[in-house]
């Protein structure tokens, strides 16, 4: 009679705290999988504001560097995620320092791992099914896409860290190292740009995201 093999359950995945710990003793590993877990979202983080392909390529990599040299000094009890997008957020302001320039959001950008789809579609109208339906889209996805850029780039960010990555305010608020009222405030005035301006493009506001938790 033949022995019936028993399959073993797969090992659940390490958690970014194991990781982070892993790392810490010199597993490098370790990093190399947070770095493989964490890259595309943080790139397409800094893509959307940031034109250059090469330039949000070197901030990337800046804010890899910056967690690795942080290795022994990381809260363990501190989410992982939250700290890469407050080092990106460092970064992306730095880069525009320097550059005297203003950041660049464009929901033209591939969506990141991990984004949820559902609030994406949110921010954009809706818009009847088939060939008509797809191009009044793009065009409407264009026109909104060039109101967003105009905002200013702090309101350009809480916009960008609550719809398209997640956070909560209390997240925003310590990733951009700002009060819980400031970054409010903003998401409130993005709102009420986006939908005074949506309005006079003849775009409909009515499923943008809500300013509030």
């Amino acid at each position: 009679m033949a022995t019936v093999k028993q399959q073993r359950a797969p090992r659940p995945a390490p958690s970014d705290e194991q990781l982070m710990e892993l790392a810490e003793q010199g597993e490098k590993s370790a990093f190399d999988e947070l770095y493989e877990r964490y890259h595309t979202r943080i790139f397409n983080f800094i893509k959307k504001q940031v034109r250059e392909q090469q330039i949000a390529e070197d901030l990337t990599q800046e804010v890899f560097m910056r967690l690795f040299r942080s290795l022994e000094s990381f809260d363990p009890e501190r989410q992982l995620s939250s700290y890469l997008y407050k080092i990106a957020v460092n970064e992306i302001r730095r880069h525009y320092q320097k550059a005297a320039a203003t950041q660049v959001f464009s929901l033209n950008e591939p969506v990141a791992e991990g984004e949820d789809v559902r609030e994406r579609a949110e921010l954009m109208p809706s818009e009847d099914e088939g060939p008509e339906g797809e191009v009044s889209e793009k065009m409407t996805r264009r026109t909104l896409r060039t109101l967003i850029d105009r905002l200013p780039p702090e309101q350009k960010m809480v916009v960008l860290l609550k719809v398209y990555n997640e956070l909560t305010f209390e997240e925003i608020a310590a990733v951009m190292d700002r009060p819980l009222s400031t970054v409010l405030s903003r998401m409130r005035y993005a709102l009420q740009k986006l939908r005074r301006w949506m309005d006079e493009e003849g775009i409909t506001a009515d499923e943008l995201p809500r300013s509030q938790d």
